[in-house]
């Protein structure tokens, strides 16, 4: 209970209200389970009639039990008696709940309550193999006042005075804070808090918690917020003069680190974390931080920012558990960080299924690039991975808030994911294109060194090869991923042996000088390879854009930078016949003989390499990305 937490950090001047608060949100939870108990008899009794899930207001009260969303859709008759999964359990949270609501009542007017409860507590049924009396269930929720007592007029008559209690306590209602024994000089630090939380406490949706209260204590005021439903989840400020003292308890270490990391920009000084154990023996972890305003300005805009911050506390812990099958670790930090600097969140995002939500999409989009157990980042990339989980927070906070219906939201995210999933054959081939830069740098390395006797022509198209080899097994590595893009290391294979063939003919070409008619007609056949590698280029970006959207003039020049490659093949099969016979004719032994038609047959080669990579391209693009 919150006051526990409260009365073991020694803030016992907020006891009172945070007892109040607890009651009425017992209040809350009992009327739930009282619905979900007729709910359950009325489809046992009439099991044609539709099941009621009563999730949206299992999840408003505050219960964390998806377990109750298939009750009444369970429940049906055996006998006399109506089945109930889960009953005792159930009965058991409306005795625990009854007791929490009676507390304020009971330590004020104890004559007036105590017996009511305790007999009516007594009556309570024990169920055996989860099996209720349909009289029992109509007993307790008897609301009338002519029969017997029963749960539900106690649970109305506790209500009463609770509001009444509630009233007289809380002197006012200031910006939604119940305030009572405010200075004037607290009013508007008070309104300063609630200005912050009021701005994003729309951000956690149908689940409960933020409620605030504040008094003042000899010189400080203070300021309580119970952040969530959990125990020990509460956050106690005290202001006094200009200095701002934070003190928050949380069971997740984590959360800490990411409350004290939202903190951290302004500059508030945090003592030695410690750790301490409620009165249920649940442990807790505690930190206190200090921030010395330089003046009441500064003050009221760090209570704003800190207000402001809290609703991104709320279910914390399960979002990122939730992430798990889509990020690594640090990302899933950074994702959090992000939602709430921009004040998204991440309560949108569980609100419509959590890991459910993505998995439908993925289910729906991404067909064999994924097999069980993979996590999404180890599809995509761990950058586009993280764009897209970015665009379901933010995908699910502004349709949640703009009032647009779940299916639709489902449908964004779906196509948003198809959208990064196509995005993968484009960045394939943007590696293509940049291995294209590269086969055109070894093409031009090897007419430099035919054309102007360039050194170290070599150690370049050595490096250049090097790096085209990366790229090809950067591509290996995703195609392992993704099997159905495995055109694209055929394809960059195929032009890869390109590299392979212009990279030998540099290192030929550096074992000799030559000069002449061989050396002219041996760098016709390079240049023509340079001007394929260049045409190969255009391919390629030509491809890319045809992947966004297949508009005739892109298609049109991809298909003649196609056409040009093949006929520069032809030509090069022609440069390399004239080569030959130059090389008969005017070769002055057999080694240069040698040398010069085996290094002819690797730029021939590569040619032909390019011919061939530029069809399987043309293939891909006309039958998959166009005519599919």
């Amino acid at each position: 209970m919150k006051t526990q937490i409260l009365s073991t950090i020694g803030e016992n001047v907020l006891q009172p209200a945070a007892c109040l608060n607890e009651a009425l949100a017992a209040n809350d939870r009992i009327k739930y389970v009282f619905s979900l108990l007729q709910m359950a008899l009325s489809h046992a009794e009439h099991p044609e009639m539709p099941a009621t899930a009563l999730k949206r207001e299992r999840i408003v009260c505050g219960i964390d039990d998806p377990d109750l969303d298939t009750v009444v859709a369970g429940a049906r008759m055996v006998g006399k008696f109506c089945y109930v999964a889960g009953a005792a359990r159930i009965i058991a949270r409306i005795a625990e709940d009854m007791s929490l609501m009676a507390a304020p009542v009971l330590a004020t007017k104890p004559e007036e309550v105590a017996e009511r409860l305790d007999t009516l507590l007594h009556a309570l049924p024990v169920p055996n193999d989860d099996l209720l009396s349909p009289d029992v269930i109509s007993a307790m929720m008897q609301a009338g006042h002519g029969g017997p007592d029963s749960l539900h007029r106690l649970v109305m008559d506790l209500h009463k005075q609770l509001n009444a209690m509630q009233a007289e306590l809380a002197e006012e209602i200031l910006d939604g804070a119940a305030v009572y024994g405010l200075a004037e000089t607290d009013r508007t630090l008070v309104s300063a808090f609630m200005a912050g939380l009021n701005r994003t406490a729309k951000l956690k949706f149908n689940h409960p918690g933020l409620a605030t209260t504040a008094t003042r204590l000899d010189s400080r005021l203070v300021i309580q917020n119970d952040i969530g439903t959990t125990d020990a989840h509460v956050i106690v400020i005290h202001v006094q003069e200009l200095a701002v003292s934070v003190t928050y308890t949380d069971v997740h270490p984590e959360r800490l680190a990411f409350f004290q990391s939202m903190l951290k920009p302004q500059g508030v000084t945090w003592e030695k974390e410690s750790t301490a154990v409620l009165p249920t023996g649940t442990p807790f972890y505690l930190a206190t931080g200090r921030v010395d305003a330089v003046n009441e300005d500064a003050c009221r805009t760090y209570l704003e920012f800190l207000g402001s911050r809290l609703v991104f506390l709320i279910d914390w812990n399960h979002a990122r558990k939730q992430l798990r099958g889509f990020l690594r670790g640090p990302d899933r930090l950074a994702l959090l960080s992000w939602a709430a600097e921009n004040d998204i969140g991440h309560r949108g995002f569980l609100e419509l299924g959590s890991a459910r939500l993505v998995n439908q999409a993925i289910e729906a989009t991404a067909g064999s690039s994924m097999h069980f157990g993979d996590r999404l980042c180890d599809v995509l990339d761990d950058e586009e991975a993280l764009k897209f989980m970015r665009f379901v927070f933010q995908a699910a906070t502004e349709g949640l808030l703009s009032g647009q219906s779940h299916a639709l939201i489902h449908d964004r995210i779906r196509v948003a994911l198809a959208t990064h999933f196509s995005n993968e054959g484009r960045q394939l081939l943007g590696i293509a294109t940049d291995h294209a830069g590269l086969i055109f740098e070894l093409a031009s390395s090897v007419c430099d060194r035919l054309q102007a006797g360039a050194d170290h022509a070599a150690k370049r198209a050595r490096r250049f090869e090097h790096d085209a080899d990366g790229l090809v097994r950067e591509t290996r590595e995703i195609v392992r991923r993704r099997p159905e893009y495995a055109i694209f290391l055929s394809l960059l294979e195929t032009a890869d042996d390109a590299a392979d063939e212009l990279e030998d003919a540099a290192f030929l070409l550096d074992l000799s000088t030559l000069q002449g008619k061989p050396q002219e007609a041996l760098r016709t056949l390079a240049e023509l390879l340079a001007e394929a590698s260049q045409e190969w280029i255009k391919a390629l970006g030509h491809a890319r854009q045809i992947g966004l959207a297949a508009n005739p003039v892109e298609t049109e020049d991809f298909l003649t930078a196609i056409d040009r490659i093949a006929a520069l093949e032809h030509q090069a099969d022609d440069a390399e016949r004239a080569l030959t016979v130059a090389t008969l004719e005017h070769a002055k032994d057999f080694r240069q003989l040698h040398l010069l038609t085996t290094v002819g047959g690797k730029l021939e080669t590569a040619a032909d390499a390019l011919k061939h990579a530029s069809l399987i391209l043309r293939e891909h693009v006309l039958e998959d990305v166009i005519d599919g």
